[in-house]
C-alpha cells in the first residue's frame, strides 16, 4: 500500500519500500537501505524487466519474500499512477526491439 507521494515519480509504500522512476526505462526499487535498478519499457504497457536472479545493488540474491514485496510493491505504484504494468522475462518478445534480437528469438523458437 501506498502511504507517500515523494514527487511525481516516486512513492513511499508501507512495506518500507521506495519506487522511483529515475529514466524513461529505469526504475529504483529500495528496501532496507539497498537498491535494485529495473528495466522498463514503456509501450502500450509498462513491461518489468525482470532478471532471472534478481540481485540487490550489493550483490545479494533477493529472498523469495523479498521477490515478492517487490513485485506487490511496483505494481502498486503503476496501478497508482493509473498505468498497468506486466512482469516479463528480459527475452520476451513482446519488447524485442531489433532485427537481430527478433531473428535469434524466432531461430530459438523454430529449435524448440
Amino acid at each position: 500500500m501506498i502511504v507517500e507521494e515523494l514527487g511525481a515519480q516516486a512513492v513511499a509504500h508501507d512495506s518500507g519500500a521506495i519506487v522511483a522512476s529515475v529514466a524513461r526505462s529505469e526504475f529504483v526499487y529500495a528496501r532496507s537501505g539497498r537498491t535494485l535498478t529495473l528495466a522498463v519499457e514503456p509501450l502500450d504497457v509498462y513491461y518489468v524487466r525482470l532478471p532471472d536472479r534478481p540481485v540487490w545493488s550489493d550483490g545479494e540474491a533477493l529472498t523469495p519474500d523479498e521477490a515478492q514485496q517487490l513485485l506487490a510493491d511496483v505494481a502498486a505504484t503503476f496501478e497508482h499512477w493509473g498505468e498497468r504494468c506486466e512482469f516479463i522475462r528480459p527475452d520476451d518478445p513482446r519488447i524485442l526491439r531489433t532485427l537481430d534480437q527478433l531473428v535469434t528469438y524466432i531461430r530459438s523458437e523454430a529449435q524448440a
